[in-house]
C-alpha cells in the first residue's frame, strides 16, 4: 500500500484550502449581504477584491438577512471586534487589536510547535491541528486588515429569529471542529514491538 502524504504536505493542503475558503466566503458575505460595492461603483472583480480588504465598518450597508432555511438558518452580515460571543468588544480598539493579534500569533506558534511532535500515522491529530491553525489564521487576516472579524452565519431557535446563536464564520467553525476533534481524540492503539508482537504492559505483580 502506498503511504499517504506526509504530515507537512497534509498541513499545507488543508491550511491553504481552508484559509482560502474562509476568505472567499467572507468576500461573498460583503458582496451579497451588503451594498458596499455598489455604493462604491465597483464592478470589476479586481476592484472588489481590493475593496474587500480596504473598506471598513460596512454594517450600515447591510442588506436584509438572506434566509437559507426559514425555521433556523439565515445569512446576516456582522462585524465582531471582540472574541467569541463578542467578548472584549468594549475594550479600547488600540489595545484590543494588539491583544488579539498577539494571542493569534502565540496560538499559531504553539500549534506549529505541537504539530512537529505529531507522528506521521496520527492523521486524526493532524487534521484537528490543521483545522485550528486554519481558523486562527483566517480570523487573524481579518484583524490585521480591518481590526474586526467578518461574520455571516446566523442560526436561531425554531421559527424564533430573535433567539439566535452568535453570528459566526468558516474560521470559527474550523476552530470549533478542530478543538472538538482534539477533545475526542481516539485512544492510541498498542504499537507492535520489533518482533511483530503487540507491546504489552510489564508484569508488576511479582
Amino acid at each position: 500500500m502506498r503511504p499517504g502524504p506526509s504530515k507537512w504536505a497534509l498541513l499545507v493542503a488543508v491550511f491553504l484550502t481552508m484559509v482560502v475558503a474562509d476568505q472567499v466566503t467572507k468576500y461573498l458575505a460583503v458582496e451579497r449581504l451588503t451594498v458596499a460595492f455598489q455604493r462604491q461603483g465597483l464592478e470589476t472583480p479586481s476592484a472588489r477584491v481590493s475593496a474587500f480588504y480596504r473598506l471598513r465598518h460596512l454594517e450600515g450597508f447591510a442588506r436584509e438577512p438572506y434566509v437559507v432555511w426559514r425555521p433556523m438558518w439565515r445569512m446576516s452580515y456582522a462585524e465582531n471586534p471582540g472574541a467569541a460571543w463578542g467578548l472584549f468588544r468594549t475594550m479600547p480598539a488600540s489595545f484590543r487589536n494588539g491583544f488579539f493579534v498577539s494571542v493569534s500569533l502565540a496560538a499559531v506558534a504553539y500549534i506549529l510547535w505541537y504539530y512537529r511532535k505529531v507522528r506521521e500515522d496520527q492523521r486524526w491529530m493532524q487534521f484537528a491541528l490543521a483545522f485550528v491553525l486554519s481558523g486562527a489564521v483566517g480570523n487573524f487576516v481579518d484583524r490585521v486588515a480591518r481590526g474586526y472579524v467578518v461574520d455571516f452565519v446566523q442560526w436561531h431557535w425554531w421559527n424564533r429569529p430573535e433567539i439566535y446563536w452568535p453570528t459566526f464564520n468558516v474560521a470559527d467553525s474550523l476552530i470549533v471542529v478542530g478543538v472538538a476533534m482534539l477533545m475526542l481524540h481516539p485512544a492510541e492503539k498498542p504499537r507492535e514491538a520489533a518482533g511483530g508482537k503487540k507491546a504489552t504492559a510489564p508484569d508488576v505483580s511479582a
